[in-house]
């Protein structure tokens, strides 16, 4: 049997994305029969999700030399925590004869054996060790499997926007929400997503007119639901996309920016800026978009994300370390 270890930050600032990335791969690699073990801070929300899908954990103080003590040697090890240190890795191999990197930009990135950014492009591969394979671009972008059912799927709209949904991840740490519900008008059906980490949600309650939701089993479905969603620029962003949902962004942190810009550019998302400062103006154009803007950034949508990156990962992770005894063909 496969022993794999995942190590993962999740936090309230941090918020939840990288997590649920690594059960839906976690998911799929348990069908393969592999034995699989996480290492996550001691946030409760995470804890919580583990929990629900059955799996494995520990909780560390920090991601570091000090937090390998005590753990058990695995076949693979997988890092979702970004920003590796040097030493970290170097220990790490002592006892794990393949490190896999998601978004890394540490030092430590150019000591794994494979490296794996959906939102970096084959020019970043330069900037990498070349004894590091990487799998870099928005077909390597992991989304539960139901999303690649979704994109074959025709999107109808309507003349006019009508619906929106809200959704700003797990935590929602700059209170975006509460501050968007505010510039919408009543007669637009609205529907919010809140996460685990959510402490906003009493306030919510008090605007009325609108529908609260937490703990969306199917979020493909949801997001083919609405003519429009407004997210950050994390994992929400590259599932609209998929599904081919229009996307209004406001990042959480710098980086996301960046991901945003991107899908700006394709043409499947609108920019508003940072959490702190984004732009109020540009929403009465938002909300009268009609049928032919509507259309044109969701088929850029599903032009750069297929769905099929959680097929993709799970290829690359057994073509690197086969299972002796997987039931299946990757």
């Amino acid at each position: 049997m496969q022993k794999i270890t995942i190590f993962c930050k999740a936090s309230f600032t941090q918020g939840l994305g990288h997590l649920i990335r690594q059960v839906h791969i976690a998911k799929e690699l348990r069908t393969h029969k592999a034995d699989i073990s996480f290492y996550i801070p001691k946030f409760p929300a995470a804890m919580e999700i583990l929990k629900q899908n059955n799996f494995s954990y520990s909780t560390v103080e920090g991601f570091d030399t000090a937090s390998l003590k005590g753990i058990n040697a695995a076949d693979v090890t997988i890092l979702d925590i970004q920003d590796t240190t040097l030493p970290f890795i170097q220990k790490l191999k002592e006892q794990s004869p393949t490190i896999i990197s998601f978004e890394d930009q540490g030092e430590g990135r150019n000591q794994v054996d494979l490296l794996i950014d959906c939102n970096l492009n084959s020019e970043n591969a330069k900037n990498v060790s070349p004894e590091v394979k990487t799998f870099f671009g928005l077909p390597f972008s992991v989304l539960a499997p139901e999303f690649e059912n979704h994109h074959s799927k025709k999107r109808d709209f309507p003349n006019q926007t009508q619906s929106l949904l809200i959704t700003f991840g797990g935590t929602d740490p700059h209170n975006i929400t509460l501050d968007l519900v505010k510039h919408i008008p009543n007669h637009f059906k609205t529907t919010i997503i809140v996460g685990p980490g959510f402490q906003n949600r009493d306030a919510l309650q008090k605007l009325g007119n609108i529908r609260i939701m937490q703990n969306v089993q199917d979020m493909a479905s949801m997001l083919a639901g609405y003519d429009v969603v407004f997210c950050s620029g994390g994992v929400t962003l590259h599932e609209a996309m998929c599904v081919g949902t229009p996307a209004i962004v406001i990042s959480q942190v710098e980086h996301q920016e960046d991901k945003a810009k991107t899908a700006e550019n394709s043409g499947a998302a609108i920019n508003l800026g940072q959490a702190n400062s984004w732009d109020t103006t540009r929403l009465p154009e938002i909300l009268k978009m009609g049928k032919k803007n509507l259309q044109g950034m969701s088929a850029a949508g599903k032009k750069c994300i297929d769905g099929k990156g959680l097929k993709r990962i799970i290829e690359i992770i057994h073509s690197r370390h086969p299972a002796k005894d997987r039931s299946i063909d990757p």
